[in-house]
């Protein structure tokens, strides 16, 4: 198996599987988490409600957490940057799979949420990014952002009332708060870039 899309109700498997199709690769629909030991790369995707998708995936847990330890690139999409994290604002007291440190807090009552639309990121460094322009802009819904503790990780911020962080990478893992598969061209390099990593 080479790509292992995690299958787990999430609405935006097919244009995800679209848009590796078109870069010429064949992704496996994951539906159990054994499957994931014979993935050489894993894609999260993500739409709808932190808590919903954490009682979904909860029996992803362990056999992710292992490969992903083990070295295998993980990316992480819209939602997937959220339940990556410990805990979100939207749902209290539900566990994230906790791959790294941090939160997901709502944007301020000062902006319309959810954060829905294209806007263009803030690029700092980082792999899944080469060959982006800073004219480049990403498709985003979303009314939580990201909060790591580790600041480092942050590859590149989206202004949207506050700056967020809306690109994360460290070592194997990388996360992006916006939509790549929804995101013409720009979106097709980025997935292109982890699907080379």
């Amino acid at each position: 198996m080479s790509i292992a899309l995690i299958d787990y109700g999430a609405g935006n498997l097919r244009s995800i599987s679209n848009a590796c199709i078109k870069l010429g690769e064949k992704p496996v629909l994951v539906t159990k988490a054994e499957q994931l030991k014979r993935a050489e790369r894993i894609i999260l995707p993500g739409v709808g409600n932190f808590g919903s998708a954490m009682q979904s995936l909860e029996g992803f847990r362990e056999v992710l957490m292992e490969v992903i330890d083990d070295g295998v690139p993980f990316l992480g999409l819209c939602l997937g940057i959220q339940v990556i994290l410990e805990s979100s604002e939207e749902s209290p007291g539900v566990k994230g799979l906790g791959i790294i440190k941090g939160m997901c807090k709502r944007f301020p009552s000062s902006v319309k949420i959810p954060h829905m639309g294209w806007n263009s990121i803030k690029i700092r460094k980082g792999r899944l990014l080469e060959g982006i322009q800073a004219d480049d802009y990403f498709y985003f819904v979303h009314s939580y952002y990201s909060v790591p503790e580790n600041k480092d990780m942050v590859v590149a911020t989206t202004d949207y009332g506050i700056e967020f962080p809306s690109v994360i990478e460290k070592d194997n893992i990388f996360a992006t708060q916006f939509h790549p598969e929804k995101s013409g061209d720009a979106g097709l390099r980025v997935m292109k870039n982890f699907l080379g990593v």
